[in-house]
Formats: C-alpha cells, structure tokens, sequence
C-alpha cells in the first residue's frame, strides 16, 4: 500500500514538473526564470521527484547495476544544478584597452565581486572568414594575473575558479565585454553525471543484467508473415520566342565559376544568380535563360529588364489591391512615377499581424529591394583575381553540381512514393517472395548513396560540417534514417518501408524550409565541434524515436495480436538507444553552451522542450507500473502521441517560441 502511494506522488510529481516545464515555454524568458524556473515551489518538486524516486527504485534497481546507475547519474545531476543554484556566482567584467581590473559585476544585485587577481585587456581583435566581412571569430588578448591569455568564441580562460567567456565588445573595437563564471563544484557534479549517464547508458545496451539484449532475442520479432514488404513496380510555348536583351549561353557559362563575394563568403557567380533568379521569379530559370543571364541582363540593362514581368506575388488578394493580371508584374508595375506603390499597401495594413496579406507585402518588398540591391552594385562584392580567398577550381565546380541537382527534392519525391506504395502493400497482403523485398532493400541503398553523396558535397563546398540551420540536420536525419533502415531492415524487414517514409517526409521539411538554401559560414558561437557532436546525435535519437511513431501509426492499421507484440518489441528496441542518445545530445549541448555563454543550463524553450521529451520518453521504461502504457496497444498510441514533443522541441520552438536556438530554422 506505501509503495502503491510513493508510486502515485511520483507520478503525479513527474507530470506537474512537465506541465510546468511546457507552460513556462510559452511566457517570456524574463518572467518564466522568476515565476517558475527560479522559483522555490518548482525547485521543491525536483527535489521530492528525486528523493521519492531514490525510495522506491533503489532496492528494486540493485540486481540491475547498469540501470541504478543510470538513474543516480540523474540524481548527481540534479544535485549539480542545485549548487549551482544556491553557491554559482555571475557577472560581467568590461575591460578597456590597457585597462587593469581586480572585480566584476554581479549580475543578481549589481554589486561589485573581488576577482583576487587583476586582468588587463591588450588588445581586442575580430578575425573575419577569409575575403569576407562576416564575423569568424572575437578574440581578447589579456594578461591575468601577469600572465597571457587570450577569450574568445568557444574559448574560456581559467583562474582560480572564475570563468571568463567572450560576450561583447565595444564599437570601436578597444574594449571587451566577458562573462564572469564561479561555480567550481555545481560544474564539477554536473559533468560528473553527464560522465556517468552516458558510461551507464552505453553499458545498458550491452548489458546481460538490463532489457535491452533480451528485447533483440524476443520470439515475436522471429515471426515472419505481412513483414515481408514489396514494393510495385516544362517550359511553356512562348519561351523559345521570348527576347530580352542579356549575355550570350556561352558568356554565362563563363561567368557562371566567375568567384565573388556573397552572403559573407566566397562563392562562384552561378551561387548568387541562382537564389536571386529563385527568390524574384520563384525558379532558377527565367523561360530558356540561364540565371546567369537573368543577373547580367539586369546589371546591363536595368532599363529593359525593369518592364519584365517576373517578379512572383503568390498572394491572390495582393495581386488583386495592385491590379495585376496575373501572378506576375514587372518591377515598373511597383510603382507609379517616382511612388512606390507599395508604401501605401504598408500603411494600409498592419505588417506586426501574421496575415497573408502582410507577408506577401514584406515578400515582395523584399524582392524589390534585391533588386535595388543588384543594380546599385551591393548585392555582391568582385573578388580580385589574385585573392588569398580564391576558390580552388574543384570547389567552384563542385559548388556548380551542388546548385544544379536538388537532390533533396527528387529524393523526397521518390522516397515517399516507395514508401506509401509499400505501406498499402503491408496493409492489404500477408506474404511476398523474398526476392521482391530484396529489390525494396536495394532502392533504399541506392536511395542513401544519393542522400551521402549530396550531404558530402554540400560539406566540401561549405568547408564545415553541415549542422547550422534547419536544412543541413534535416539532411542529415534524413541520411541517418536510410542507414538504420538498411542496418537493421534484414532482421526488423517493418524498418524498410518506414525507412522510406520517414526519409521522405525529413527530405520533404528539408526541402520545404529552405528551396533555395545558401550555404554561408557559421556564426561565430557554433564553429565549435562540440556543436556538431550535440547536433548529430539529437538528430539520430530523433531519427529512432520517428520509428516508433511510425509503428504507431501502423498499429492502428492492425488487429492481429502477434503482429502488435512484434510493433511494440521494435518500438521498445528503437526507444533504448534513442533515450539514451537523447540524454547524451542534451547533456552535450549543456557543455558546449557552458563553453560558449558561461552557462550549462539556461532554460532556453528548445533545451527544455528537448528535456521534456527525454522524460516522456523515459515512461514506457516503466510500463509495469503504469496502466496507460500496459500493453501493446496503448504502448503504440502512446508513441502516437509522445512524439508530439519532438515535433515540438524542433518545429515548433523555431517556429513560434523563439529563443537562443531560433537559428535552427535559418
């Protein structure tokens, strides 16, 4: 009867802290941190989460030393962040040029904190990606406590416990801002449990005395039946006659590797006329012309091309207010004289407000402006022939390829069709030669050679790891997806079918968020490998978790009771890794926002949304105890359900919530 009630207030405790977490996302920063995150009351339920749990599953966790450790590696966490709490100290220390100081400012009351030692800042530098004026690094030159330093971006300077991490800087470039860090022992423990947390994690997968080498044995998933899979086998008239004044094909595929400087970095010409063409006319062609030639006609002769209709308004009510007759106007149709026409339309209408109207006004008032951008000479920069930044010719080709096959497009297409015909081919069939599969397993290989080659073409031509925006994790998820599909699709043959749909819907968002993806350096806060590390492995923990949402859906398409049991065996073999990789990716990412802002843990909505997926996830561990997931049919509504929180912490944080990781949907 205790234990029955200890596991009720567990429970009930678990689902307040989530409900909590959830609520705070959705207020301000400012006002979450005071109410919720800061509060005793919210500090009080971690702490009653921690030691009831420790009552309860201790004694029953001793035979399973891999598993008690994995969960006292969350109590050493927890009692890290609570130091951290109650002793860490932060502030802000602004230096001058030659300036000595022995304090910072406290960022709680304002007042001055001794350091115990004097810094001077040297000298401050920003250092710029090669030939460009884009940002790559910030570096203070120091001398502490008379020795040299040097703080920048993802590079901390140590002394005697304070931490000091590169912030701002002044204007004129002969003064820096640092943050100051003191919390030696909260750090301590929270790195300790980390380091524990992902040593008992790994341990769990390869562990005799935990579930998870037993759940790959399971008789259901010998079982052969409906899981063997099958899989079933413009430009218009006129544009031939259409005459503009430009280049000749033979000049534009010349000026096509000519090297420029655009959107902070080096890029061959063919780069920055592709995503103008594509942002004015919404495709890289204009009828038979090349976007070479677009770009040249308009530095050429602006006064031709400016009678051109070509300038896309998708909006049908915008089209109508400015008398277009049809989806297409020139950019002299914009104005009337020396008014610009849409000036009246901003007026008009309330351009703060989310209506379809007012973005097709900011779209289009965009595109004007490129186009002002491009005659005027400030869309891009020429680079001298004889730069240090020039671009080998293989990466001026290699960029070219890159630009020219929307791989993500035709692969989404195609997986995406594979999948739902094989999808309805498990509903309505029960056995299919083997033969037939091995060809679905074959499409799926030559699927993801296509998916890597891209992937490993866009990292040559950037020259980093494509992990800083939307598009490049959705690749790499994307990629990530085909590999366990093909990796364990042999055994698991349910993984093939799932392995298109889930690739195709990735590589669709892919395609969705970015049409025309640039490919630009990397702000300065997440050049680190740290970023790249925490990155991929979140996207491959949510790459398994997609899985069991699948088989969800699935499930709901069966009524066969062996059939569920082998759903729910997968679903529980995909979810092992993925929670354990999940926790891994959060726990790096708190390093390297440790490293880069002075702070492990800053209740950020994308980190904490991340962190209530982990304990959502963590429920179906406990499925002995909990009705809701008993069995093999609520188990699969549950995943249903459950990945609405990662649909969440990466669609929809980017999209309405905002915060430090908004850059993930640039």
């Amino acid at each position: 009867m205790k234990s029955r009630i200890l596991k009720i207030t567990i429970l009930f405790v678990f689902s307040a802290v989530l409900v909590a977490m959830a609520v705070a996302t959705f207020f301000s920063q400012e006002t979450a941190d005071k109410n919720i995150y800061n509060s005793v009351w919210f500090c009080s339920l971690w702490g009653v989460l921690a030691v009831f749990s420790l009552a309860v599953f201790v004694k029953k966790l001793m035979k399973k030393l891999p598993v008690l450790l994995f969960h006292i590696s969350l109590i050493i966490i927890l009692l890290g962040a609570l130091i951290t709490r109650i002793s860490g100290e932060e502030g802000i220390l602004h230096l001058r040029k030659g300036e000595t100081a022995d304090f910072y400012v406290n960022k709680e009351n304002m007042f001055k904190s001794e350091l115990g030692f004097e810094m001077r800042l040297d000298s401050f530098k920003v250092v710029n990606y090669q030939g460009t004026q884009m940002p790559m690094d910030y570096v203070s030159f120091l001398t502490v406590d008379g020795k040299k330093a040097e703080v920048s971006m993802n590079n901390i300077c140590k002394k005697n416990g304070y931490r000091f991490y590169q912030t701002s800087y002044d204007p004129d470039g002969l003064g820096t801002y640092l943050s100051v860090n003191y919390d030696p022992v909260g750090i301590f423990l929270t790195y300790l449990g980390y380091l524990v947390f992902a040593v008992s994690g790994l341990w769990i997968l390869f562990s005799k005395k935990a579930d998870f080498l037993k759940l790959l044995k399971h008789p259901a998933l010998k079982k052969g039946g409906m899981f063997a899979l099958i899989f079933i086998i413009g430009v218009n008239a006129n544009a031939q006659n259409h005459k503009v004044p430009t280049i000749s094909t033979e000049e534009s595929a010349r000026v096509s590797e000519k090297q420029i400087v655009y959107n902070g970095r080096v890029a061959p010409f063919n780069t920055m006329a592709r995503d103008f063409v594509s942002k004015i006319y919404g495709k890289p062609n204009y009828y038979t012309l090349t976007p070479e030639q677009v770009v040249c006609g308009w530095l050429y002769r602006p006064d031709a091309w400016k009678n051109e209709k070509m300038i896309l308004i998708k909006d049908e009510n915008l089209r109508r207010e400015l008398g277009a007759q049809g989806k297409f106007v020139s950019f002299v149709d914009l104005f009337d004289g020396e008014d610009y026409r849409l000036n009246a339309l901003i007026a008009k209408h309330n351009l703060t407000e989310n209506s379809k109207i007012s973005k097709a006004i900011k779209e289009t008032d965009e595109k004007v402006g490129l186009i002002i951008m491009l005659t005027n000479g400030t869309l891009f920069e020429q680079l001298p022939e004889n730069s240090d930044a020039m671009l080998s010719k293989s990466k001026v080709k290699a960029e070219i390829i890159f630009n020219a096959f929307n791989f993500a497009k035709i692969l989404f297409m195609v997986n995406l069709t594979i999948g739902f015909l094989a999808f309805f081919v498990m509903i309505v069939t029960k056995n299919f030669p083997p033969r037939l599969f091995s060809v679905l397993r074959i499409l799926l290989i030559m699927s993801m050679i296509v998916d890597f080659c891209g992937y490993v073409l866009r990292w040559y031509v950037s020259g980093r790891i494509p992990m800083g925006n939307g598009y490049e994790t959705m690749l790499f998820m994307s990629l990530v997806i085909m590999v366990l599909a093909i990796i364990f699709g042999n055994k698991i043959k349910i993984l093939t079918p799932f392995g298109f749909l889930i690739s195709g819907f990735t590589l669709l968002v892919a395609w969705l968020s970015q049409r025309n993806p640039q490919i630009t350096p990397l702000m300065p806060v997440l050049n680190s490998p740290i970023l790249s590390a925490h990155v991929s492995t979140i996207m491959i923990a949510y790459s398994l978790l997609a899985f069991t949402f699948f088989s969800g859906v699935f499930s709901l398409f069966i009524k066969d009771k062996d059939k569920l049991s082998q759903l729910s065996v997968l679903s529980l073999i995909m979810l092992y890794p993925a929670e354990i990789l999940l926790g891994i990716g959060i726990f790096l990412g708190a390093v390297w926002a440790n490293i880069s802002w002075g702070r492990y843990w800053s209740w950020d909505p994308k980190e904490t949304w991340a962190l209530i997926t982990f304990m959502v996830y963590a429920l179906p561990f406990h499925k002995a105890d909990l009705k809701f997931v008993s069995n093999d049919k609520k188990l699969q509504r549950f995943f249903i359900l459950a990945f609405l929180t990662v649909l969440m912490t990466y669609f929809g944080v980017n999209y309405f919530l905002g915060g430090m990781h908004s850059y993930a949907n640039a």
